[in-house]
């Protein structure tokens, strides 16, 4: 079974601690390596039908004869524009010593660090209203993991359930009254690996919803508020179930003999986008929830060591943004047009692309940009054509989340 083993693969040094076997991802986001050279991507593992590939217009295509340029050319996006990007965007900052959450208006104003403590602070998503985000605090490489429901007003921030050993993947319910979120547990509720709980986000009620000695994983709320997905190893393989809001009723949603796991709901809950190795490489695969057939999203060959990964839905729900790495090659991310079945990928700074995370009108993307020993997050258009540089700081700035920030937080 590959669930336990595969967390180790792509864990930076400073998050080899986290690792503890409880999943296949760190309990907090992952910081891209930087080990790999920055060049201008060239594909070399490529769908079947080429007609269905597009590339950004900013740059060309590198030459496999040629050298990569040193930097290439890119527009960037306009005053006027950048004026007019709303939201507000949360990230990792190591630019202090240590990581801590900042966040700052999507137009590039108003960065203000948001978490100050010795330990790591890590970025979780933002509530349905935009009014708080969560964090996750990590103190130190023996010292639990702590859940925080962090008001943008500037407000005390309030203290969720107990200290546990592995905290990972909270996420709201639609109504954002309950947080449900992978764990070990406390002592009054132990699990016996790894299993699912949730909190009211005033804190009061702490629950176990899962109960297998094998583990459950990375829950995932639908849209509509009804169900909970989540991997399971029960069956001695990781396959995706669904489960009531209470843990009631489970339902094994995949069958394969292989691993499935980084499910996330279509914005109106109809479909389902996964990983699967079940043919030996990991893709996205797509589907119908429940019953639907399961189809690959991309025709690309299975090679293994090219990975399809960090999937994330446009707010309309007709693109599927997505990580591919290519051995020797930087990390693009790519968008998938689901009703012409095209590709674009998004050409601009010189690096490795990570975290895609799209902006609430799906007009715009923020992903993370590594450059050797930095990392910056960026802005481009939903077209590739013009980009925008958001944080500046060295160091690394890196997994930005972009919420709708209602209230937020004054600079200092």
């Amino acid at each position: 079974m590959r669930l336990f083993q595969a967390s180790f693969r792509c864990i930076s040094p400073l998050l080899v601690f986290f690792a503890t076997a409880c999943s296949r991802e760190t309990p907090v986001p992952q910081k891209t390596s930087s080990e790999t050279p920055a060049q201008t991507p060239t594909i070399s593992e490529k769908p079947a039908t080429t007609e269905n590939i597009r590339v950004a217009p900013s740059t060309s295509a590198v030459s496999p004869d040629k050298p990569a340029p040193a930097a290439p050319k890119f527009k960037e996006i306009p005053a006027e524009e950048r004026g007019k990007l709303s939201g507000l965007i949360s990230f990792i900052s190591e630019r202090d010593g240590q990581r801590e959450v900042y966040v700052v208006q999507a137009n590039g104003t108003k960065e203000k660090r948001f978490t100050d403590n010795k330990f790591g602070d890590y970025n979780g998503p933002f509530s349905p209203d935009g009014k708080a985000l969560v964090v996750l605090r990590v103190e130190g490489e023996e010292g639990p993991h702590k859940l925080y429901y962090w008001p943008l007003d500037g407000s005390e921030p309030k203290r969720l359930g107990p200290d546990t050993a592995r905290l990972r993947f909270p996420n709201f319910t639609p109504d954002g009254k309950f947080i449900y979120f992978e764990s070990s547990g406390s002592k009054e509720l132990p699990a016996h690996f790894c299993d699912v709980y949730r909190i009211d986000t005033g804190g009061k009620k702490f629950e176990k919803i899962t109960n297998n000695d094998e583990g459950n994983f990375e829950p995932v709320v639908s849209p509509r508020g009804d169900i909970v997905m989540h991997i399971s190893s029960r069956d001695r393989v990781a396959e995706l179930y669904a489960i009531k809001l209470d843990g009631q009723s489970p339902r094994r949603i995949t069958n394969t003999p292989r691993d499935e796991w980084g499910m996330k709901f279509s914005p109106d809950g109809a479909k389902i986008a996964f990983i699967s190795d079940r043919e030996g490489a990991e893709r996205i695969w797509l589907k119908d929830f429940p019953d639907g057939p399961e189809r690959r999203l991309t025709q690309r060959s299975p090679a293994s060591r090219v990975v399809e990964d960090k999937i994330a839905w446009s707010p309309s729900g007709k693109t599927i943004a997505y990580v591919l790495s290519i051995p020797e090659t930087p990390s693009a991310v790519v968008l998938f047009d689901l009703e012409t079945g095209k590709e674009l990928f998004l050409r601009g700074p010189t690096g490795q692309f990570n975290d895609p995370s799209w902006s609430p009108d799906g007009k715009h993307l923020a992903v993370t940009v590594t450059q050797g020993s930095e990392q910056q997050i960026w802005i481009v258009r939903v077209d590739g054509s013009a980009w925008m540089k958001l944080t500046t700081a060295s160091g690394g700035n890196w997994n930005p989340i972009w919420g709708l920030g209602r209230k937020a937080p004054k600079a200092p």
